[in-house]
């Protein structure tokens, strides 16, 4: 059942994604994240302190969400096994879902 603290919940993870994945991703880790694991590494725990500073996940949640997103970008980044941009962000809107729905 969809509460709306759910919704809200939700809502507030999804623009942490978004401000995570594009407003602080520099410009140099998007070219480089797929060249180098550092960077990859960067980008992803930059991303995930977006969700520590204003939804305060546990800390399995933030495990997740580094994991998951190094993966996911490694695909798409590096190895180009994933191509089209909604691909990836669904991905990590999946995975957002999932964290939510089995409340780590």
């Amino acid at each position: 059942m969809l509460t709306t603290t759910y919704i809200a919940t939700l809502l507030a993870w999804l623009a942490c994604h978004f401000v995570g994945d594009f407003a602080f991703q520099s410009a140099w880790m998007s070219v480089e994240k797929g060249k180098s694991w550092e960077v990859n590494f960067y980008h992803c725990a930059t991303y995930a302190a977006v969700f520590v500073l204003f939804v305060h996940p546990s800390v399995a949640a933030i495990a997740i969400l580094i994991g998951t997103h190094f993966v996911i970008d490694t695909l798409k980044a590096r190895y180009k096994l994933i191509g089209p941009i909604w691909v990836d962000q669904l991905l990590h809107i999946l995975t957002i879902i999932l964290i939510l729905l089995l409340r780590f």
